[in-house]
């Protein structure tokens, strides 16, 4: 610039640096995509950055979404929001951008983390990556636990009805422990329970535990099941002949819950009689009496049960005899 006039000087260089800002811009055209964008800067403003971020649900399984917990800053105190990128192997997953990843994405062995981008509504900071974690095995799961059948007295038979799976797939292996009032009474693989030597109200539950072979389990507890009550059962037979004028018959009945049991004539001649304790049946048989009489016992164990017998008994005017009834 040598021969010119400081002036002139001063226009070229002032046209020298306009031509290197145009240059410079031009340069810097090119699109970034958004998962490797550079950390963003308005004049006045800082982007926010992430100081930390964990995969917290771990050991991660298949049991529940992968999700992230995250620290960060901003210069400006302003409020934060985060873009995710969800990896699986080191592949991104198309479409997971969301604060947590679905168990259907990933399976056991393999290794999941997660990028994210802070954002204060203006720049936007520098990606962070979180350490990778890898997917454990996941224990099968118990879903529902019923007992069956649903009104059942003392000497039923009493099935587990049980929904379990895996959610890899694996082998389902069942043990059941069985209560009674909260004892326990049996356990093993038998999905049944003998309640034979139980009585009502017994309470009735069972634990059903599933397994994996990898030795991973969960359990779950049914509602209990309350055995209702069972009636009695007349085991006598009546006496064929009344002898000697007088006809006696101790009426014999067994409750399955041991329950005291009441008995009662609902039929019969007059003058015959019961004890309502032990069920002795007494009648001192007027002279000459004739005919065929209907009798009908009855045995309550006073929670609602009933047994009941009948049968006819035949007087003629020399003897007595006991006709079968319904």
């Amino acid at each position: 610039m040598k021969g010119m006039s400081s002036r002139t000087r001063n226009a070229v260089k002032s046209g020298l640096l306009i031509a290197a800002m145009a240059l410079g811009s031009a340069c810097t055209g090119g699109e970034v995509s958004e998962a490797t964008a550079p950390a963003t800067r308005t004049s006045g403003n800082r982007p926010p950055v992430v100081t930390t971020a964990v995969i917290i649900n771990t050991p991660l399984s298949q049991a529940a979404p992968a999700a992230v917990q995250i620290q960060s800053e901003d210069p400006e105190r302003q409020a934060v929001s985060f873009q995710y990128q969800w990896y699986v192997d080191s592949a991104p997953i198309a479409g997971q951008t969301n604060a947590t990843l679905p168990p259907e994405f990933y399976k056991r062995g393999q290794t999941v983390f997660v990028e994210i981008i802070p954002t204060d509504g203006t720049n936007k900071g520098q990606p962070y990556r979180t350490a990778s974690v890898v997917v454990e095995n996941t224990s099968p799961r118990v879903t529902a636990v019923s007992l069956g059948p649903q009104v059942a007295r003392a000497g039923d038979r009493l099935d587990a009805q049980v929904e379990a799976s895996d959610p890899e797939h694996d082998r389902v292996d069942l043990s059941y422990k069985w209560y009674r009032n909260d004892s326990l009474v049996k356990e093993g693989e038998d999905a049944f329970l003998d309640t034979t030597s139980f009585a009502a109200p017994d309470r009735i539950t069972v634990e059903v535990r599933a397994s994996d072979p990898a030795g991973a389990s969960h359990s779950l507890k049914s509602e209990p099941l309350t055995l209702g009550n069972s009636g009695p059962r007349i085991v006598s037979t009546p006496p064929t002949t009344a002898v000697q004028d007088r006809f006696d018959y101790s009426v014999h009945a067994l409750d399955p819950d041991g329950d005291q049991l009441i008995y009662q004539l609902e039929m019969a001649p007059p003058g015959m009689a019961i004890s309502s304790e032990s069920g002795h049946i007494g009648w001192q048989i007027p002279a000459g009496q004739q005919g065929t009489f209907h009798v009908k016992v009855v045995a309550k164990d006073g929670h609602g049960g009933i047994a009941t017998q009948e049968f006819d008994l035949t007087l003629t005017g020399n003897s007595s005899r006991r006709s079968p009834g319904a």
